[in-house]
């Protein structure tokens, strides 16, 4: 024994003295303790700096994924925070679901049955924005809650999270805009699992970097879904290691600290952004107004940056969890945003249109004269159909017919051009398809080749089936302001990273219509003319010196009008379109 003994010593003291160096240190290296470190969402800012969503710290209560299923620890937990048992139940479920989703998915990826994901071992978060006193009470009376073994310890079911929350400062001035962030469903989860962008516990810390883990937040709507790549950090990771040396156990730690996201500016003007939500918020005030809902949209004619884009009605980001009942409820469906999403027929604003066809396509000249009677009977094979005008404006010519948005003029008007021509110079002015606007769920609208004569007599003032949004119809107004050059609109402006360097900034895209100078003089002139003389000399817009259309869209069986009004402003030299 002795013998054997010598043996072995010596040869522990050949491996660990005279070959260690021959050894990968990783042989003699165990985990001891590693963990993540969480990352910091960027914020989301006006045009001059006015903050819109900031990411600040907070409490969370987490319940262990093996408690989540009863009920003994619901009621305390619903008294401390202010809510119902049927609300924790209801978080507690969605919890479990995606929990096996995600187990499900993973058994299947890997082609085995038996795995069990890390997360059927951890707290899960039932109650978010947790007030300190409620933290503090948690952490200081474990005693108030059931326990679950770990391991071979019992722990308190519940437990404090610290987290960060999206807050939402100046909540109601462009909540559309922002967006809210939602909890990864298990659809979104399998669709990031699939492009490699998802992290569960049991792999490499240092994969984790911007991946997903089952809890985490994405953008949904707004800019936060927009610009989720620039606003998601970075996650970091600590390493705690045991390294085995020669007759030596150390704690060896490195670390990786996260990186927050940039923070995001948007060409929202916030002067422009207030007065036109006070606009919206008085019409609807107005007593002697058929206001209920409706928009009011403004571009920059250089560059399509959008200044403002008020929707109403409308939601205050910072409250409407509260209000969410009462909001879905509300007819007049606040969680529209109606300048990319409301798509309506133009009405006679779509009459520059026509005016700008026809005269490219040689079918008029500005002197052409039509003599309208108030009303007049069109022929379609051997079909007749009465069509009216909103006055009887005699022998007039193309300024005149703009000025006073005459019907009868610009039903001759179409037909000359054709419906093919119609369709297709309002689509070259983007009206009819997406404008491209860096923000999702964008409504395409319609703008349908007209097939018969009634057609093409409707689209030449703006009826029938033409359905445009009121950013289509802002950037049409801006081409003709500008020149003919169609921007693509956009909300994001540039982005700064934590240091306050510039790391992405928004570059300006154009698509040069091909209208010549002439025609666009020619209608830009009818329309200073409906400003100062016509159809909108009572809408109190002298002191911008603007250049505007009107426009009524008939619905029919007794439903009110869709009422435009579009145009730009100064007319002598064009900063805005609306």
């Amino acid at each position: 024994m002795l013998i054997g003994g010598a043996a072995l010593v010596l040869r522990l003291a050949q491996v660990q003295v005279g070959w260690h160096e021959r050894f990968d240190r990783d042989d003699y290296v165990r985990a001891a303790g590693s963990h993540l470190v969480e990352t910091v969402r960027g914020g989301i800012y006006t045009r001059w700096g006015t903050p819109l969503a900031l990411e600040t710290p907070s409490f969370e209560l987490g319940v262990h994924y093996a408690k989540l299923a009863d009920d003994d620890w619901q009621g305390t937990v619903a008294a401390l925070c202010g809510v119902s048992v049927q609300e924790l139940r209801e978080q507690a479920q969605a919890t479990i679901a995606r929990v096996e989703r995600m187990e499900e998915y993973v058994r299947r990826r890997r082609g085995r049955s038996d795995i069990r994901v890390a997360e059927r071992y951890q707290y899960h978060c039932v109650a978010r924005d947790v007030p300190a006193e409620v933290a503090a009470l948690v952490r200081t009376e474990p005693g108030r809650f059931p326990t679950v073994r770990v391991g071979r310890r019992d722990v308190p079911a519940v437990k404090v999270l610290e987290r960060t929350a999206r807050h939402y400062l100046n909540g109601g001035l462009a909540p559309h805009v922002v967006g809210e962030l939602l909890r990864l469903s298990p659809e979104t989860w399998e669709v990031l699992a699939e492009q490699g962008r998802t992290w569960v516990m049991g792999e490499p810390f240092s994969a984790i970097g911007r991946r997903y883990k089952m809890d985490d937040r994405i953008g949904a709507s707004g800019v936060e879904k927009a610009a989720e790549d620039l606003l998601r950090g970075e996650r970091g990771y600590v390493l705690n290691r045991l390294v085995f040396g020669v007759l030596s156990v150390e704690k060896a730690s490195s670390a990786t600290p996260p990186k927050a996201g940039h923070d995001v500016y948007l060409t929202l003007r916030e002067d422009f952004q207030r007065a036109a939500n006070a606009a919206l918020e008085r019409a609807a005030r107005e007593e002697t107004l058929d206001f209920k809902s409706g928009s009011l949209v403004i571009v920059d004619v250089r560059d399509g940056a959008v200044l403002a884009a008020a929707t109403y009605p409308s939601y205050d980001l910072a409250s409407y969890r509260d209000d969410y009942e009462h909001l879905k409820a509300d007819p007049r469906w606040p969680f529209m945003f109606r300048p990319i999403q409301a798509a309506l027929p133009t009405g006679s604003v779509y009459k520059v249109i026509t005016a700008i066809a026809a005269l490219e396509e040689g079918a008029i000249t500005p002197s052409t004269t039509r003599t309208c009677a108030r009303r007049e009977v069109f022929y379609a094979g051997r079909s007749a159909k009465t069509f009216h005008c909103t006055g009887s404006h005699g022998t007039i010519s193309l300024l005149t017919a703009i000025e006073k948005s005459c019907n009868i003029y610009f039903y001759h008007t179409g037909l000359a051009a054709g419906g093919e021509a119609l369709a297709r110079w309002g689509r070259a002015f983007g009206l009819g398809r997406r404008t491209g606007v860096d923000l999702p769920y964008e409504n395409e609208g319609q703008l349908p080749v007209p097939r018969h004569t009634y057609g093409v007599l409707n689209l030449s003032i703006g009826q029938g089936d033409l359905l445009c949004t009121p950013l289509q119809v802002a950037c049409a107004m801006a081409a003709i302001a500008n020149g003919g050059r169609l921007c693509r609109p956009h909300f994001l402006h540039h982005a700064r990273n934590a240091a306050g360097e510039v790391v992405m900034e928004v570059e300006p895209e154009f698509a040069q219509v091909p209208v010549s100078g002439a025609t666009l003089s020619t209608v830009r002139e009818g329309m200073r003319r409906a400003v100062e003389s016509g159809t909108a000399r009572l809408a109190g817009l002298d002191p911008f010196r603007a250049a505007g259309k009107t426009g009524s869209a008939e619905l029919g069986s007794g439903q009110p009008n869709h009422a435009w009004f579009a145009g730009y402003a100064p007319h002598d030299a064009p900063k805005i379109a609306f």
